[in-house]
């Protein structure tokens, strides 16, 4: 008996199929690369960006928390200052904290804490209280005139010159900024493989694919996809997140996070839409039959139409 010959759809199949499990690995190799780049470009600038970071940090410590704390401090010594009770120097508080010198005297606190998150180690930021406090000593002495309550401003402003001046050692608080540091360095480190992963993954794709060209155009958009894709859920996330929506200062200051820098997104989405567009629109003119050649089409027609 003879050997049966293989079919030859069989065994072009036998050398397709090595090739397509190849080019679909490479593919979503590309894909978890390009995912991974662009996370670690957004996270790498977030991490260089201060001023957002220091945003979150006042998001998460400027809180009704911290805010009340300090009323109470403030109630504590206005309550020594005028021999007060605690519920009249509370409203006292309670009918100030709305004007803006209080807000600046809070802000000025809040701002020396943040401050110290981000101080390098062994360095010590100080408030100080009598400065932040002492716009606030007329508006207090017309809210306990208002209540028939005599106290002589000096009695306010020695208890105020009694709080002085509060040093704040960074101490452990210094571990933010080297946290900050260490995450910048790790992203960096991710930033450079991923990168390294979407050229190799890339070239061996555009190596495998049957038509080149438009490889190299599905990988553009690819990568323009999951830009857009990231921007936006990005944005939702810091939307759904804001703590103006009654969220935890805690979520509110990872809102700031993320809601930041989507510019990043942005700008490798466009360089990839770019590279698309061109990539379609040098092929599209070399699909475009010149004028020699439709002449020559329209020859071809000609004939078949006389040998009829």
């Amino acid at each position: 008996m003879g050997n049966t010959p293989r079919p030859v759809g069989t065994a072009s199949f036998a050398r397709t199929q090595p090739r397509s499990v190849a080019l679909s690995v490479a593919l979503w190799t590309f894909g978890l690369a390009s995912s991974l780049f662009l996370v670690g470009m957004w996270g790498r600038t977030v991490a260089i960006d201060s001023a957002t970071i220091e945003e979150s940090a006042r998001t998460v410590i400027d809180s009704d928390l911290a805010t009340d704390r300090i009323n109470t401090w403030f109630e504590e010594g206005l309550a020594t200052a005028a021999d007060l009770d605690s519920d009249t120097a509370r409203s006292v508080v309670h009918a100030i904290e709305t004007r803006s010198e209080y807000q600046e005297a809070v802000d000025s606190i809040i701002g020396a804490f943040v401050d110290t998150l981000f101080a390098e180690g062994g360095d010590t930021t100080s408030v100080d209280l009598d400065m932040a406090l002492s716009p606030l000593v007329p508006i207090v002495a017309d809210e306990l005139v208002r209540r028939d309550v005599r106290v002589e401003v000096e009695r306010i402003e020695e208890v105020l010159d009694d709080a002085g001046v509060v040093e704040l050692d960074a101490g452990e608080a210094a571990s933010v900024a080297a946290a900050v540091t260490d995450a910048r360095a790790f992203l960096t480190q991710v930033v450079l493989v991923s990168l390294f992963g979407m050229l190799v993954t890339g070239l061996l794709a555009v190596s495998l694919a049957s038509d080149h060209i438009s490889m190299v155009k599905q990988l553009s958009t690819r990568v323009l996809v999951a830009a857009a894709s990231y921007a936006l859920i990005l944005r939702l996330a810091g939307w759904a997140l804001d703590p103006s929506r009654g969220r935890s200062p805690i979520v509110g200051g990872f809102s700031v996070i993320i809601s930041s820098n989507s510019h990043v997104f942005l700008v490798f989405g466009g360089v990839a839409a770019c590279v698309a567009a061109a990539v379609y629109w040098f092929t599209s003119r070399d699909l475009d039959p010149t004028p020699d050649e439709q002449r020559d089409v329209l020859d071809d027609d000609t004939r078949e139409f006389a040998s009829v």
